[in-house]
């Protein structure tokens, strides 16, 4: 991946250092940039206390959404989720950042991958039946719960991250971002096969994790049996219009063609994933739509 551009960079610095500073940031070091919609994050202490900013200027009305909607949740349940720390947002509000508590980690992917006992299971598994509770008291959804995104933090809970993409079910107001890039909106983020098209369920990501990596003993599958009661609370469903239908046809024909002429096994699945994901889009469309 290409490092961020030397003026955006710079520009950054300049902000962490000053604005930063006045919120309380300090010894901030850059360990990640130019990723899809942020520019870079920092690590370093917020008033004593360690902690990660993200910093964006490519979609920064999502930073200050991560920002009310995870701070919402926490208050919820301190322990589902790092502490939001701060915000910040430029006067013209195309750059922003928000400071996030630092979690220690490993992932959960990490602890499957390395083995977990029986008991930390049934404590992994209790917090991510804590979440989901704070998710659905909060009218919260987060729309990429996966393994990656739920870490193991110094006070021995699991906590998810990463809300800046997470909806107001009772509002539904996507950010500027995902309106303008409806490929990746209703293809790309967070797809759950067997659900139906533009539509997301944390309660299902959460079971699928719980289901196909925890040890099947009598506690996970109580765990397991109070969030299939919560479930139908977890779905959501965003709203399409018929303005994209050409676009996306042209897409499927675009897939087709990819797919057509592609020698990579493993690419070529992705592109058949896509396709058929465009193709349950379009169905959407024509049967609400038209």
């Amino acid at each position: 991946m290409r490092g961020l551009d030397a003026r955006l960079r710079t520009r950054w610095d300049a902000i962490i250092e000053s604005e930063g500073r006045i919120l309380g940031l300090s010894d901030c070091r850059s360990f990640l940039e130019n990723k899809m919609v942020n520019d870079i994050f920092y690590e370093g202490k917020f008033k004593g206390r360690d902690c990660i900013v993200k910093c964006s200027s490519k979609a920064p009305d999502s930073i200050a959404n991560e920002y009310a909607l995870s701070r919402r949740v926490f208050a919820a349940n301190p322990s589902v989720t790092p502490e939001p720390l701060a915000y910040y947002a430029s006067d013209d509000g195309r750059m922003a950042f928000i400071v996030t508590a630092k979690v220690k980690g490993p992932s959960l992917t990490e602890l499957l991958t390395s083995g977990i006992s029986d008991d930390d299971a049934i404590a992994y598994a209790s917090d991510i039946l804590h979440l989901a509770e704070a998710l659905k008291e909060t009218g919260i959804v987060h729309r990429d719960l996966f393994s990656d995104n739920l870490l193991l933090d110094a006070d021995g809970h699991i906590k998810a991250i990463d809300f800046q993409f997470a909806i107001d079910r009772n509002v539904g107001r996507e950010c500027n971002w995902m309106r303008k890039n409806w490929k990746y909106h209703y293809v790309t983020f967070a797809r759950i096969a067997g659900q139906p098209s533009a539509s997301w369920n944390d309660i299902v990501a959460l079971r699928r994790i719980i289901q196909r990596t925890f040890p099947h003993i009598c506690c996970i599958a109580e765990i397991d049996g109070m969030l299939s009661k919560m479930e139908s609370s977890g779905f959501y469903r965003a709203e399409v219009t018929l303005f994209i239908l050409p676009s996306a046809i042209a897409y499927i024909v675009s897939l087709y063609l990819q797919r057509l002429f592609c020698r990579n096994a493993e690419r070529k699945a992705v592109i058949g994933k896509r396709m058929r994901i465009a193709r349950e889009l379009v169905k959407l469309i024509l049967v609400e739509k038209t």
